[in-house]
């Protein structure tokens, strides 16, 4: 308010100008500016901090899964919603994957009408599976996409790939790779991606034999 009524003085007075002018030339040039600075931070505050409508609308109108799957609309607003939901598609996709590694070991061909139908939807973790499958069933140039895949973020990235690999009936690129793993992580780096590591390690041993495994485990030779 005091701001506006300097404006208006300074529009209507001439001599006020003058003598604000003559003030602000006096100050450094460092004081202006954090002045300025400060004004900015304070209007920004200022309109984020306005309060969002609390008006009630109907909840049916926002169910647009109603038309598609059936679904009952929230029972209200929640601006954290979003955070859950976004969780929530992440899980799903781990089910995903789950779901396409279990119908490759299994041979499972009614599975590849699922894979075809989604094909480039299915989303980057369940594509990951989803090579896999398409390897056991003959592609195998699947295999050098997920070994690419897998060097893509360093042997510190916790990528899924581990884990396709510990479905995979094949025992030499695949093995190299959880072993080159193995040996960086050895040298200090850990946290999720050894517990991944070492889930991968688990569940091949515990589908092929630990016997098997140690062998092609012994044989792989890395640099």
């Amino acid at each position: 308010m005091l701001g506006n009524m300097e404006l208006m003085d300074s529009l209507y007075n001439p001599c006020y100008a003058a003598t604000t002018r003559n003030w602000r030339n006096r100050l450094p040039w460092h004081v202006v500016i954090e002045f300025m600075r400060s004004l900015v931070v304070v209007l920004l505050l200022l309109v984020y901090s306005v309060e969002a409508q609390t008006r009630d609308y109907p909840r049916d109108i926002f169910n647009t899964g109603e038309v598609f799957s059936g679904t009952k609309p929230f029972p209200s607003y929640d601006p954290f919603l979003l955070t859950n939901l976004y969780d929530k598609r992440h899980e799903i996709e781990l089910q995903m994957f789950d779901a396409i590694n279990e119908g490759a070991l299994r041979r499972d061909k009614k599975l590849r009408y699922e894979l075809d139908l989604f094909h480039k939807d299915l989303g980057y973790i369940p594509s990951l599976a989803a090579a896999h499958y398409k390897w056991v069933f003959g592609d195998k140039a699947q295999l050098d996409w997920l070994l690419a895949e897998d060097r893509k973020y360093g042997f510190g990235g916790d990528s899924l790939t581990m884990l396709v690999f510990a479905y995979m009936d094949e025992w030499d690129k695949t093995i190299r790779a959880l072993k080159q793993r193995e040996a960086y992580l050895s040298s200090g780096p850990g946290g999720a991606t050894s517990e991944l590591l070492y889930r991968a390690i688990e569940i091949r041993k515990r589908l092929y034999g630990s016997p098997r495994f140690e062998r092609a485990w012994k044989a792989a030779k890395i640099k």
